[in-house]
């Protein structure tokens, strides 16, 4: 029997196995033992599908609750490794959420992001760029540790390029990698955010 849901479902069990550029209505059909035309009575295209395979996918990253002890830094830390671990659980379906991204997902997240940073004294005209900065800081990360996992292409330089790029190399071995290094870059774009906005510290939430 078909239902939306269960088309979506089997949508990403497809794109785990081969990827999303290979998808189409006719294997989705095939994979849930129906003909492609009965399809359509659900979804308008292909990429439509994908879309709502995209957004269903996010909605599995939890948006953290408020911090207690005021940490909105590590709230976002928190928001970022769950949205890290999630993409890297599905790296062949990394490229169906940079092509279908679901904006409206992510709205409740960037609603609670704001509430925080005005507490944490960040201007208002500040908070979108600082917010859409670190998302495509966590996703360009994710997107590129699911894309390396999937091919078995390292990022790093290696043989006669280390040698022509010695500097950088230096550097990358010095460096965490994976979702430690996530975790580092985002700490270090937040302590430039805190500075920025007059804090030496996290700020307490008002009671």
């Amino acid at each position: 029997m078909i239902s939306r849901e269960l088309a979506i479902k089997t949508t990403l069990e497809l794109i785990d196995e081969e990827g999303y550029d290979g998808f189409s209505l006719s294997k989705l059909a095939r994979r849930m033992g129906v003909r492609t035309p009965s399809l359509y009575y659900y979804f308008e295209n292909r990429d439509d599908v994908l879309q709502e395979a995209a957004r269903e996918l996010l909605k599995e990253a939890p948006v953290p609750p408020y911090p207690a002890d005021g940490d909105w830094q590590q709230w976002f830390v928190d928001l970022c490794v769950h949205t890290y671990r999630l993409i890297l659980r599905h790296p062949r379906a990394a490229g169906l959420v940079f092509s279908y991204f679901p904006n409206t997902v992510i709205v409740p997240s960037h609603e609670r992001g704001a509430q925080l940073l005005t507490e944490a004294g960040v201007a208002v005209e500040d908070q979108w760029p600082v917010m859409r900065g670190m998302e495509k800081l966590i996703f360009g990360l994710a997107f590129g540790d699911a894309q390396a996992e999937v091919s078995g292409r390292p990022s790093a330089p290696n043989g006669g390029q280390r040698e022509q790029f010695p500097a950088f190399s230096s550097a990358v071995d010095a460096s965490p990698t994976g979702e430690e290094l996530m975790v580092r870059a985002l700490r270090l774009y937040l302590a430039g955010v805190a500075t920025a906005a007059g804090q030496s510290a996290p700020r307490k939430r008002k009671r």
